[in-house]
């Protein structure tokens, strides 16, 4: 699996090169999962919203499945003001719950 956490300001400049290198990550491993974290992303805005779905479309053409975790109310209601589809993605609140999740989709498991 591929992991990218994001920190910080996201916009279009930014969205656009972490796209280019999340795709570039999972045709190198070929990862069929990709956990992206936006817990350290406090707010975004219309254009960069797009670019995020776009980014995550784009991993779903190469066969990977995206898991977003992290997701704030504020980043939540932007989502749902532009109408965008989420029902094909998985979200999960938290980074550990998210690598829960990617874990049980490989058949995998952590023991203790």
């Amino acid at each position: 699996m591929v992991a990218a956490p994001i920190i910080g300001t996201l916009d279009s400049h930014r969205t656009q090169l972490f796209m280019e290198r999340l795709l570039e990550s999972i045709v190198e491993t070929r990862s069929p999962v990709a956990l992206v974290d936006i817990t350290g992303v406090s707010a975004i805005d219309t254009a960069t919203a797009q670019h995020l779905i776009d980014t995550i479309n784009a991993v779903k053409l190469l066969g990977a499945e995206v898991i977003i975790t992290g997701v704030s109310p504020s980043i939540a209601q932007t989502l749902v003001h532009l109408g965008i589809d989420l029902s094909g993605i998985y979200t999960r609140s938290s980074l550990a719950d998210g690598l829960k999740q990617a874990l049980e989709m490989l058949n995998k498991s952590v023991s203790h």
